[in-house]
């Protein structure tokens, strides 16, 4: 598992594909939200659990939610 202390709002998190789901919109003791649109027009609870790696200011989803649609 990650640090969570890693993770800062407004890093690019990224999905397994290196797809762009969104950008970090806010930080927790057990997750983040996961943002999408400019100002954000869906927010999405990520568990730290998920994070695959920290690479930079980019996060990448071992397991993206499928809920979650890639940001264009």
């Amino acid at each position: 598992m990650i640090d969570p202390g890693d993770i800062h709002e407004g890093m690019t998190v990224r999905d397994t594909d290196g797809r762009k789901l969104g950008t970090v919109s806010n930080v927790g003791d057990t997750h983040f939200e996961l943002g999408q649109g400019s100002p954000a027009r869906r927010d999405y609870m990520v568990h730290y659990h998920r994070v695959a790696r920290v690479q930079g200011r980019e996060v990448f989803l071992a397991n993206a939610p499928t809920a979650v649609p890639p940001e264009d």
